[in-house]
């Protein structure tokens, strides 16, 4: 019972702040609560996932999609360079502050820069049909990562997934 009133409360309220539809921005005001595409009751639901019409065009996995086409092909460009390990540096300063200087620190060196540091044989494969490199054992299920880097040598895997507003 106490789950069905706050969930009436949270209607009414989503309802009070509800933005209107693009239409309704652009042209003051609109009658009609029809959607464009489909012709059917236009709600904020409706709009961002609901209408068929924008589904069966590819509406809303069309900008998603780009985003992981560049994501991919960005981590695919950068996977086989390798950061050596630059030198860094402490400044040291006396007690005072009188004196300053810069002293070569040896303890950071050796640290990982980054995730893909460390091996150099890493494959990328992405969630989108022109880079379905995903392994056997994913690609027999259609729960797929967006983006998956691994490497065989290591059997190290790092799994994206990606949201897109």
């Amino acid at each position: 019972m106490v789950i069905d009133e706050v969930r009436q409360r949270e209607d009414v309220r989503r309802i009070q702040k509800a933005v209107q539809q693009p239409q309704q921005v652009r042209w003051g005001k609109k009658d009609d609560p029809t959607c464009l595409l489909c012709h059917g009751r236009q709600t904020t639901e409706h709009v961002l996932s609901s209408c068929k019409v924008a589904l069966s065009q590819g509406r809303y996995t069309w900008r998603c999609n780009r985003v992981l086409q560049e994501l991919a092909s960005v981590i695919s460009t950068a996977k086989g360079q390798s950061n050596p390990p630059s030198p860094s540096f402490t400044i040291f300063t006396t007690e005072g502050g009188a004196r300053r200087w810069c002293g070569r620190s040896n303890t950071a060196s050796n640290q990982r820069k980054g995730l893909l540091d460390g091996c150099d044989d890493w494959e990328v494969s992405a969630d989108l049909p022109e880079w379905d490199k995903h392994p056997e054992v994913i690609r027999r299920t259609t729960l797929r990562p967006d983006i998956m880097i691994y490497s065989p040598s290591t059997q190290q895997v790092i799994m994206v997934e990606l949201t897109v507003p």
